[in-house]
């Protein structure tokens, strides 16, 4: 009897260890730049576990991600970061020291100048009669607000219009027969009527990966596209042959791939005062993420059409409930605040869409929530 008992123990054991094994593997392939995606069923004590190999320093990686505001509620798709950022390091060791650290920013990521993103309101509505005092030799300008947004993924991923969604041209072939094309290979070009193309020119490859319906109207608003890579125009002929090279793939390339123009991802961000109130919705994420956070990235239903610019920042809000006023006599109801979830800045805006950074968040967001322009 006792050795039956010692076998199911060891088999139990060994299935066990089969199982952790298997999810650890499954987290690993959720890891990217010290951030982890949250899969169904985490908790922070499973996943400083897991990387951390300390399931007790959970407090320290809910420090980190301030947007969490309970530990215990967080949700798949959501993006956690396992260890402080160099600028938030830097800062840690100076203040030990008793100095003040600088930061720094880092390559190719855009930066929010000219204030931080709570003082936004207060420095795009100054009264006209305050004139800004003159900093003494001693006292320091504030540093700029740094917004870290990885370049990579402005690049990989984007929304195009319904009448864009063709592109303006597509590969026909290439120099080497084959099925799947990469970097350094030659193409050969198709460009539709209509579009002028010089040598030296950078075009985007894209695929279509869904459709995006407005949350409300449930309207296509457009089409989320995912990037395989950018060529260069390396020489028109005469006779239509256009030449090109692959300067970066992110995936197999095939022919028959469709081309738009290329946009160089946003580097920087200059707070600019909205001409007007300007009401939207969000109505997509940069990698379909349904959770969103702090320095994720959004698509809105309001472009230039509607007047907004890039630097233009927008609060994000949900309109909250309506009940009875149970004192009044004549049935009057009471409408609550709508609930502040945080702060965006528009980093690009298109005709009837734009690209947004969010910049703060004080709870989770999602799609189908408000915006409005901060005044």
């Amino acid at each position: 009897m006792m050795k039956i008992k010692l076998i199911f123990m060891l088999m139990f054991l060994l299935s066990f260890s089969v199982y952790s094994h298997s999810l650890a593997v499954e987290r690993e392939r959720h890891l990217e730049d010290g951030e982890y995606t949250v899969l169904e069923g985490d908790t922070l004590w499973d996943i400083s576990d897991s990387f951390l190999r300390n399931p007790f320093k959970w407090p320290s990686v809910w420090k980190i991600n301030p947007y969490i505001v309970n530990p215990h509620l967080i949700y798949p798709g959501n993006k956690i970061r396992l260890f402080p950022s160099e600028s938030v390091e830097a800062g840690e060791k100076a203040k030990e020291g008793g100095v003040e650290a600088k930061p720094t920013v880092p390559k190719g990521l855009p930066i929010e100048k000219l204030q931080k993103p709570e003082d936004i309101s207060a420095a795009v509505m100054p009264k006209e009669a305050e004139v800004p005092p003159t900093p003494s030799a001693t006292e320091e300008k504030p540093a700029p607000k740094i917004i870290k947004v990885s370049s990579l993924i402005m690049e990989r991923h984007g929304l195009i219009s319904a009448k864009d969604k063709e592109g303006i041209g597509i590969i026909i072939g290439s120099k080497e027969e084959k099925l799947l094309l990469s970097q350094g290979d030659i193409v050969y070009i198709s460009i539709a009527k209509g579009n002028e193309i010089k040598e030296g020119e950078n075009l985007t490859i894209f695929t279509i990966t869904g459709e995006v319906k407005h949350p409300v109207t449930d309207k296509p608003v457009g089409f989320l596209t995912d990037t395989s890579g950018v060529l260069k125009i390396i020489k028109v002929e005469t006779g239509g042959v256009i030449i090109a090279r692959i300067e970066k793939s992110y995936k197999e390339i095939l022919k028959g791939a469709k081309l738009k123009s290329h946009e160089p991802p946003v580097i920087e961000v200059e707070v600019k005062k909205p001409e007007k109130v300007i009401d939207g919705f969000i109505i997509a994420s940069i990698e379909g993420k349904v959770g969103l956070a702090e320095s994720d990235i959004v698509y809105l239903d309001k472009g230039k059409n509607s007047g907004l610019e890039q630097g233009n920042t927008m609060n994000i809000f949900r309109p909250t409930t309506t009940v009875s006023d149970p004192m009044s006599k004549e049935e009057k109801t009471i409408t609550f605040p709508p609930a502040e979830l945080g702060k965006l800045v528009i980093i690009r805006a298109e005709e009837d869409t734009s690209t947004a950074f969010i910049t703060k968040s004080r709870q989770v967001i999602y799609k189908g929530d408000r915006v409005r322009t901060a005044e």
